[in-house]
């Protein structure tokens, strides 16, 4: 089978405090993408391989951040199939991104393209929702993944920014289904990072290179003069060692207490349709719609991250006609826990073709 999307995407970032260096600042694109079902190598995980090839074209440049060029996605899928119906169940993917590194392109000597390479397998299988939809049926996806990463940030003639940070790296990294997970890092440029998130939202992160280490701990939110706060040390060894404890203002959305799992991704199927939202204009109309609702929430608490997403996605006999996705994600101080910026992001992909 193909298939055959193109949409929109608009991104605002919004800074609390913002600076030369962290502008507010606007990104829109629209998107292109082909979609093939192909037979998985006889090395993947499935048998199935949803093969997806994204190209990007700017509409609105923020010129700073990183901007999307392309993307290849390979999702290694089996089907499942019963006397009532059939479903997907998803196994690993392989993903290829390349990006344009905006706020290194302005320093000079560029142009400057990321190409992140991620392969992930999933411990707990991804099962979609059973085939023909039932209104009211949900579905818990689970978030467990091994995955490594391999990360370039260079010009064309393979020289890296100047401006230092996250110039390259390779990271090995393992997620639970109850949002705890953990990353070995190893930067090219000799700075290593090992973090760990563990269920109960306490944490460590230990950046470490040839001039020292720092080490930083977060704990679990305590109560103390009538309010919670979240412990935070932070041990610098070096040539000048030092020693510090925060109290960071708790910024956790259930009043102290972490989601739990604190990755939770479900799905509903709201029911029929006959008519589809004006976002969705232009959309190849299948038969025998339904509505399926997906909220994600993502409590990230040592990289102090929260992100919220809800998608509307349209789907006849398996095939998605149309998906209205918007995310709205807030990073925080790790050391203070005040609110440092809010991105928000609409997406809307449209089915243009379909055999």
């Amino acid at each position: 089978m193909q298939r055959q999307y193109t949409g929109t995407s608009t991104r605002s970032v919004v800074y609390v405090n913002p600076s030369s260096t962290s502008p507010n600042n606007t990104l829109s694109y629209t998107f292109v993408e082909s979609q093939n079902v192909l037979q998985a190598p006889a090395t993947a995980v499935g048998k199935f391989d949803i093969r997806s090839v994204i190209t990007y074209t700017i509409t609105q440049d923020p010129g700073t951040g990183v901007v999307p060029i392309s993307q290849t996605v390979d999702d290694f899928r089996n089907l499942i199939t019963t006397g009532s119906g059939q479903a997907t169940v998803d196994l690993g993917q392989t993903s290829t991104v390349l990006n344009s590194d905006e706020s290194s392109n302005a320093f000079g000597g560029g142009p400057f393209s990321q190409t992140t390479t991620t392969t992930s397998t999933y411990p707990t299988p991804r099962t979609s929702l059973y085939y023909p939809l039932q209104t009211g049926a949900t579905l818990l996806v689970p978030q467990s993944s091994v995955q490594s990463t391999t990360f370039v940030d260079v010009n064309g003639n393979g020289v890296p920014p100047a401006n230092g940070s996250n110039t390259g790296y390779s990271r090995v990294r393992t997620q639970n289904d109850d949002g705890s997970f953990s990353f070995q890092q190893t930067g090219a440029t000799g700075t290593n990072e090992t973090l760990t998130q563990n269920a109960d939202g306490s944490g460590s992160m230990v950046v470490s290179s040839s001039t020292g280490s720092t080490t930083t701990t977060l704990g679990i939110p305590t109560f103390s003069n009538g309010a919670f706060t979240i412990p935070v040390s932070r041990i610098v060894s070096s040539a000048t060692p030092s020693s510090k404890i925060y109290s960071a203002t708790d910024w956790y959305p259930n009043a102290a207490q972490p989601s739990s799992p604190l990755i939770l991704q479900q799905q509903n199927v709201v029911g029929p349709v006959t008519t589809l939202p004006a976002q969705c204009n232009g959309a190849l109309l299948q038969p025998n719609m339904y509505e399926i609702d997906t909220n994600t929430s993502n409590l990230n608490t040592i990289n102090a991250s929260l992100s919220v997403t809800s998608t509307r996605s349209f789907n006849s006999n398996g095939v998605a006609v149309c998906t209205l996705t918007q995310q709205t994600s807030s990073n925080y101080s790790l050391l203070t826990g005040a609110l440092s910026s809010t991105t928000t992001t609409q997406t809307a992909t449209l089915l243009q073709a379909s055999n």
